[in-house]
């Protein structure tokens, strides 16, 4: 199956592997990724948290990147803040969302 535009909700139960995997089944050309959390200072904090999930989003990034060759980019926030509508399939999340095209 081909789709366009993915976003990938990574939540903080550590299945980035089985995201990955998701991410090529769907050939995507562009793909967003989601780390769920509310930190707004992930990207500049020292705290042990905020590197955690910087090395987390660097590592998902690359490993998307590497198995779909698809443009990939990545934020660290809440779900509910993304219009998920301009997505053609969303994988991954709190209840494992599916296709949502």
């Amino acid at each position: 199956m081909i789709h366009e535009e993915i976003l990938i909700i990574a939540g903080p139960d550590g299945h980035d592997d089985e995201l990955v995997a998701a991410a090529r089944a769907h050939r995507p050309r562009h793909v967003t990724v989601l780390i769920e959390a509310h930190d707004p200072t992930w990207a500049w904090s020292d705290a042990a948290a905020a590197l955690a999930r910087r090395d987390r989003l660097a590592i998902l990034l690359t490993s998307v990147e590497q198995a779909t060759g698809a443009t990939v980019v990545g934020l660290v926030g809440d779900p509910e803040h993304l219009h998920v509508g301009g997505f053609d399939a969303v994988v991954g999340g709190r209840g494992l969302l599916q296709a949502a095209a």
